[in-house]
């Protein structure tokens, strides 16, 4: 790993404007299963039972992960090494001090230039969902719903790696990246399909 990782082309990113959800959401899914091929070296980070074809999966927990890592000591890989870094789910899962740990550490890991794409629950979009569902209560209770909505906010909690410990939305994301180097080249809500409201971003380290 000591073979200084290829600086990533520029990208074409899909056109999301006056479009069908769907039709935005395949064409990301294209970009991203391309940017994982053309990945001479990709990380996946919290990868948990999910392993993304041409990357190398990390996860501290799950036996079944190619490599077991912790998102914030990638001491295995060396610096400018890697070219793509992607995480879904699971920054929202790490505590303050620990998401700045985490993106230093993935700047450092990345070469110039290197792609950073992140998944997250969008905080903002949340708390819409459930200024509707309070509004509509009274007329149409439905705690099953409210109660789920909460677990968007705190997470599952099935067992200690299923807390959430930070949120995010665009602006906030944005700033946070921003202050480890990296510029966000594309961002869309309702990225990936799930019942939490979700947020996809693709970042640059310059």
């Amino acid at each position: 790993m000591n073979q200084q990782a290829i600086k990533p082309a520029p990208l074409t990113y899909p056109r999301t404007k006056l479009r069908l959800s769907r039709s935005v959401i395949r064409d990301i899914d294209q970009l991203l299963a391309n940017m994982r091929q053309q990945a001479s070296q990709g990380l996946h980070i919290g990868a948990g039972s999910i392993k993304l074809p041409g990357l190398t999966n990390c996860d501290l927990f799950n036996p079944d992960a190619d490599v077991k890592a912790d998102a914030t000591k990638l001491d295995m890989f060396g610096d400018g090494t890697v070219d793509l870094i992607e995480s879904n789910h699971m920054i929202e899962h790490l505590s303050f001090a620990d998401t700045d740990l985490a993106l230093a550490e993935w700047r450092r890991v990345l070469c110039e230039g290197g792609l950073l794409v992140l998944t997250f629950p969008d905080i903002t979009a949340i708390a819409v969902k459930w200024l509707k569902y309070a509004w509509v209560y009274p007329l149409l209770p439905r705690p099953q719903k409210m109660d789920y909505m909460v677990k968007m906010l705190v997470g599952s909690q099935e067992h200690d790696g299923m807390f959430h410990r930070n949120a995010f939305d665009l602006r906030r994301m944005e700033r946070i990246l921003s202050s480890h180097g990296f510029s966000i080249e594309f961002t869309h809500c309702r990225y990936p399909r799930r019942p939490t409201p979700s947020r996809l971003v693709i970042a640059r380290k310059h």
